[in-house]
């Protein structure tokens, strides 16, 4: 699955600078400094890059 936006079940919805892929068992986070982490099924941490930044960028929408 491609996601462009992300959706938490406490109504938190956010932009993503750049095209996310997941699997089936990963997770997804966003940190503080609003920079994306997937934990994938294996266990594994990733950081996803942009095609301009070494990480992707989630902004909160109202």
């Amino acid at each position: 699955m491609i996601l462009n936006e992300l959706r938490f079940d406490s109504d938190l919805i956010y932009q993503l600078d750049c095209p996310l892929m997941l699997l089936p068992g990963d997770q997804v986070s966003v940190l503080k400094e609003q920079q994306v982490v997937v934990k994938r099924a294996s266990g594994r941490e990733e950081r996803p890059a942009s095609h301009w930044q070494p990480w992707c960028w989630a902004w909160r929408l109202l």
